[in-house]
């Protein structure tokens, strides 16, 4: 079905002759396909709906980005002009060309790409100063809604329907959660105070391109937003740093990243008195087996890993705080 439907799209909205197609295996949300055509390989992606994708605003942004020195997607635009199409049944996609390089797996960083990522995400920074205000990522909107309070209804529901499937480790690591969210420090975050930057929105090791175990490219901006720069800077560390994986921050290193990440960005005293706290209260608050469990996505055990990692990582809390 699919091959016959992307056979009619390509060759009516690009002109392109479509030779061989896979699907993506990284990323939970977006349906993504490689394509191989006559003229090229490229990547369609049809975004999935949600409040935090905005796929209009993609192409403007890496144009700008790209002529600005970093290196993120290029976007095609179809026979009518438009870099945002729709399938005939209504569905929005996006085309772009296939950059080169391969994406590393989850904390598999050596120290030489950490540097590199911290880099680069200071100079993402620095180059989105001059850019149009985005979306609010994790701003008031965030802390409004997602509380402790929220996160242990949402915990409770999750452990009902990890118990209904059996899921031992899951049920486990929920109970945790719900004993340990009931302690949470009710930690207050000044928003005028923490550094806020148009940013990436998702910036982690899944996002980068690599060659050589070199970063070459930074790919999808769908959810690129407002955030505070601290969370883009833990958050990728975690991901990056191969000590992380057993839930552990090695400090050394994370000065290491945050000294390259500061060769291009900016942050200030509160930034530092946060860094930890920061993160810690968006991993603690956020249902990621919830997200598992209710999504269809093809991709979805991302968010089961993700879960585990979060859990990891807040069981060790007392020995960053």
């Amino acid at each position: 079905m699919y091959t016959i439907m992307f056979h009619t799209l390509l060759q009516k909205q690009y002109g392109l002759h479509l030779k061989d197609m896979q699907k993506s295996k990284v990323g939970a949300g977006s349906d993504t396909w490689f394509l191989d055509c006559n003229e090229g390989k490229f990547v369609l992606k049809f975004p999935s709906k949600s409040k935090i994708n905005h796929p209009e605003l993609e192409p403007e942004l890496c144009a700008f980005l790209r002529k600005n020195g970093i290196p993120a997607c290029d976007f095609l635009k179809n026979t009518s002009g438009n870099f945002v199409c729709e399938t005939d049944e209504g569905k929005p996609f996006t085309m772009q060309r296939l950059l080169p390089g391969n994406t590393p797996q989850w904390n598999t960083a050596s120290q030489e790409l950490l540097i590199e990522s911290a880099q680069m995400l200071g100079r993402i920074h620095q180059v989105l100063q001059n850019y149009p205000p985005l979306p609010e990522g994790i701003g008031a909107g965030f802390f409004t809604y997602m509380t402790p309070e929220r996160a242990q209804a949402s915990y409770e529901n999750s452990l009902s329907v990890a118990k209904k499937l059996g899921s031992r480790q899951n049920m486990a690591e929920l109970q945790w959660r719900i004993d340990f969210i009931k302690h949470f420090p009710q930690w207050q975050f000044d928003l005028n105070k923490l550094t806020l930057r148009n940013t990436h929105g998702d910036y982690y090791i899944s996002q980068f391109l690599c060659d050589n175990r070199h970063l070459t490219a930074i790919i999808d901006w769908t959810t690129a937003c407002i955030h505070p720069v601290i969370w883009e800077i833990m958050r990728s560390f975690v991901y990056g740093a191969p000590c992380c994986a057993a839930g552990k921050i090695d400090r050394a290193l994370l000065d290491r990243y945050l000294d390259a990440y500061c060769r291009y960005g900016t942050l200030n005293t509160y930034d530092i008195q946060n860094l930890y706290k920061l993160y810690l209260h968006q991993i603690a608050v956020c249902d990621y087996y919830g997200q598992y469990y209710s999504t269809n996505a093809h991709n979805r055990e991302i968010y089961l890993k993700q879960a585990h990692l979060a859990t990891r990582l807040l069981k060790n809390m007392d020995k960053y705080i």
